[in-house]
């Protein structure tokens, strides 16, 4: 097997790391690749403001609701998100399934939870950062990326940050630079 690559997708909030993972992994499956993990898009009203966090399995596309702003679901906060504790639990064991049986595993997204509480998808972090997954796509706030580096250790990192102007052409230069 080869060594362990992350590539690291980090950009500001709303700038799309989510959009550009799921095209990611639509390349890596045309290409015949399985794919696996989580993906987190935003959850929206019908006026277009985030109200929430889905949790999408990549593999078989369950759904599940990881966090929202308009009810209290009971587990912890982060700014105006309430997540759910049993939903967190469901997308760890998602991604904990994934590791070793696919070709990229998304991890969606890497924040404050993880990094500053140690919850959430945290229990993921060491895995990670033991070289044990051979090729990741990990999504993280620009404003964290510093944080999770450091926690990945020596496991080889490639860094690529999302704004306006490149993400249409990200998805083919990630696929291309982690396989």
């Amino acid at each position: 097997m080869s060594k362990a690559c992350i590539g690291l997708l980090t950009g500001p909030v709303g700038v799309g790391k989510t959009t550009v993972a799921e095209r990611v992994v639509r390349l890596a499956r045309q290409q015949g690749l399985a794919c696996s993990g989580l993906l987190a898009p935003a959850m929206v009203n019908s006026c277009g403001q985030k109200i929430g966090i889905w949790g999408v399995d990549v593999f078989v596309g369950e759904r599940r609701t990881l966090a929202c702003t308009d009810r209290d679901p009971g587990g912890p906060t982060v700014g105006p998100y309430v997540f759910d504790a049993a939903a967190l639990a469901w997308a760890v064991a998602v991604l904990e399934k994934a590791i070793g049986a696919c070709d990229l595993l998304v991890v969606d997204e890497i924040g404050k939870l993880e990094l500053w509480r140690g919850i959430g998808l945290a229990p993921i972090l060491p895995r990670l950062a033991s070289g044990e997954v051979g090729r990741a796509l990990v999504l993280v706030r620009d404003s964290l990326l510093a944080e999770l580096q450091g926690r990945l250790g020596s496991v080889e990192q490639i860094v690529v940050e999302v704004n306006e102007e490149n993400r249409g052409e990200l998805p083919s230069r990630i696929l291309q630079s982690l396989v």
